[in-house]
This record gives C-alpha cells, sequence and structure tokens, in this order.
C-alpha cells in the first residue's frame, strides 16, 4: 500500500492501480472498491517567509555569431511619372549684327553679233557685284539695188574700222598717233595696224579703194566731134587727223566739257579746234577715241560720253557707281557720221563732278 493522500486520505491499492505490469498475477479490481468523489479543496495555508536570495551565478560565455542572411531580392522598378507642363518661353535673343552693305559695279560693255541675245553676266560676288554687259550691235541693212553700168567709177569710201580690243589694265598715261594712211586694193579689207606699243601707239591705216564698175556697152560710132572737157577729179582718201591732250588733273562739273589745253592738227579744213573744248567736224565718217585717267573723292558715279552738238554718241557713253573714293580709266570709242559741221566735245554726264587726268581725244577722217 502506498500512501496517496497528503491529508491522511488513504488509497489501497493493488498492482492493477499502481502498475500494470501485474495485472496479470492478481487480477485487476479484485478487492478494491470505487473510488469516492474528491473533496472540497481545503482553505490555502499562510505564506511562508520568502527566502533569502541566492548569490548570482557567473555569466555564461557568449555565443556564437549567427551566419549573415541571405540579401533580399531588389524590386521592381517603378511605373515612370507623368510629364511634367511645359516650362515658360525664355527671353528674346540679342539682335544680331548688321549685315555688310552690298555694292554693284559696271564692269565692261562690249558689242555682241547681230542677232544674239543681250547679256549681264555677274563676275564679282553677291556682297560686290561687277556686271559686264554685251549688247548686240544691229543687223547689216540689204543690199541697196544694183545701178547702172557706166563708166569706171571714183574711189569707193573707206571701209569702217574693225572694233576696239578690250580695254586693258590701267598704267601710264596712253597716247595715240596717226602713223601712215594707205589706200588698199578694192575688195581688201581696211586694216588698223598697231606699229607702236600699248601706252604709245601708232596707228597704220589700210583703206581699201571701190571696186571698179562694170564695163558698159559699146555705143555705136558717132561723127568725130570736137574734144570735150576734163572731166573732175574723183575723191580720194583721206589722211586728216587730229590730237587733243591735258595732262593735268581738272575737275569738271556735271554737264560741263573737258578742257583740253594742247591740239596737234593735220587737216586741209575738215578738222578744226573748238577753243578748248574739243574739234569742229565738216562731212564725212570719223574714228574718234577719248581716254582719261577719272576718280571721286568719296561714293559718287564716274561717267562721261562723247558728244555731237551736244547730243550722246550711241555707245561711246560710260557710268561706273562707286561705294568710296576711287578711280577708274575711262575709254569711249566711236565711228561717227558728221552732215554739215558739227561740234565734238567729251562731256561729264556722270551726275556729279569728276576729276579727270591723262584727258586725250582723238580724230581721224575716214572718207
Amino acid at each position: 500500500m502506498k500512501d496517496k493522500d497528503l491529508y491522511s486520505t488513504k488509497i489501497y491499492t493493488n498492482c492493477c492501480n499502481g502498475s500494470t505490469s501485474c495485472c496479470g498475477c492478481c487480477g485487476c479490481g479484485s478487492n478494491v472498491g470505487p473510488a469516492g468523489p474528491m473533496g472540497p479543496q481545503g482553505p490555502a495555508g499562510p505564506q511562508g517567509p520568502i527566502g533569502p536570495q541566492g548569490p548570482r551565478g557567473a555569466t555564461g560565455s557568449t555565443g556564437a555569431t549567427g551566419a549573415t542572411g541571405a540579401t533580399g531580392a531588389t524590386g521592381a522598378a517603378g511605373v515612370t511619372g507623368a510629364t511634367g507642363p511645359t516650362g515658360p518661353t525664355g527671353p528674346t535673343g540679342p539682335t544680331g549684327a548688321t549685315g555688310e552693305a552690298a555694292s554693284i559695279t559696271v564692269g565692261t560693255v562690249s558689242t555682241g553679233d547681230p542677232g544674239t541675245a543681250a547679256t549681264v553676266t555677274n563676275t564679282g560676288t553677291n556682297l560686290a557685284a561687277v556686271f559686264d554687259f554685251a549688247i548686240p550691235a544691229g543687223a547689216t541693212g540689204p543690199t541697196g539695188p544694183t545701178g547702172p553700168t557706166g563708166v569706171t567709177g571714183p574711189t569707193g569710201p573707206t571701209g569702217a574700222t574693225g572694233p576696239t580690243g578690250p580695254t586693258g589694265p590701267t598704267g601710264e598715261a596712253a597716247t595715240v598717233t596717226v602713223g601712215t594712211v594707205s589706200t588698199g586694193d578694192p575688195g581688201t579689207d581696211a586694216t588698223v595696224t598697231n606699229t607702236g606699243t600699248n601706252s604709245a601707239a601708232i596707228l597704220d591705216f589700210v583703206i581699201p579703194s571701190g571696186a571698179t564698175g562694170a564695163e558698159g556697152p559699146t555705143g555705136a560710132t558717132g561723127a568725130t566731134g570736137a574734144t570735150g572737157p576734163t572731166g573732175p577729179t574723183g575723191p580720194t582718201a583721206t589722211n586728216e587727223n587730229a590730237v587733243a591732250y591735258n595732262v593735268a588733273e581738272q575737275t569738271v562739273n556735271n554737264g560741263d566739257n573737258v578742257q583740253f589745253d594742247t591740239n596737234d592738227i593735220d587737216s586741209t579744213g575738215s578738222i578744226t579746234a573748238n577753243g578748248n573744248e574739243g574739234f569742229n567736224l565738216t562731212d564725212g565718217r570719223y574714228l574718234v577715241s577719248f581716254g582719261t585717267d577719272a576718280s571721286v573723292d568719296s561714293a559718287n558715279t564716274i561717267g562721261a560720253s562723247l558728244e555731237l552738238d551736244a547730243a550722246p554718241v550711241t555707245y561711246a557713253v560710260s557710268s561706273l557707281a562707286k561705294t568710296d573714293a576711287d578711280n577708274e580709266r575711262l575709254v569711249l570709242t566711236a565711228i561717227v557720221d558728221v552732215t554739215g559741221t558739227q561740234a565734238l566735245t567729251v562731256t561729264n554726264t556722270s551726275g556729279n563732278d569728276v576729276d579727270f587726268t591723262n584727258s586725250v581725244l582723238n580724230v581721224v577722217k575716214l572718207s
């Protein structure tokens, strides 16, 4: 029997209550009645005094550091936010520098073949244009009807002189002198040959005579009559010429004539001096040329023209615009037909005052 009750309640059990190992030997519950109900719990006894605190135990050793945990995966990128509103317009930038002023200059003026188109070519740049003009000559007129056959005709008129070549570069003041004037065979070309230099020209002219007219039919034999008077002598080629010049610089107002302080005239009366302003010319055809060094002191126009009785000669007018003080070698050439007596002058037609230096005017009578 075991003491199972602290309050002296005795329960006696056989080996079956204490251990199942013995049930086979004596038979369980064979001599013990059923347990009665548990009685009520008695009141708690008074609490005993608190015992003294025991000594503090020794500090234990530090435990080993735990392994580092694995790095977590990077989170997914967030969604891109909406575009913000457009910012305000920035201030206006500063005004650019003023561009360079453009200029226009007349270059060469040449005569093209009849029937070709007139052209204007810019041989300069977009900012400094130089315009070269090519103006076609008029077409040759139709041949007139054949005259009646007669006796040998008089010497024909002198052929026209060929066009003047292009103007060379500005150099020393040029001079032009008439050399020889001879008569060529009928049907040959008229020629002008410079036997001098570019700056001191000596022009030799060969002017062909007119072709011999066709022989007329033989007339009937008549009675012998008295000897008739001798007929007048036909015209012959001329070598009349003149040159006027003024080396010193002269300021010529717009509309006034260039002055020549010296002249040399070789003529039987067709060419005479017109004071200091050129020549007086009578009936005939003449080759006229004028050269000078012209200049302006500021932006202005350089120009001049050959004139007969104050009327400009076609294609013998020059006008060159200058953007600053500048100079230019002017050369004017023309073949003129004179009726009666007319005054040949060189006039400042630029619209402003121009200084002229080394001015030379040449005249050769062709017929």
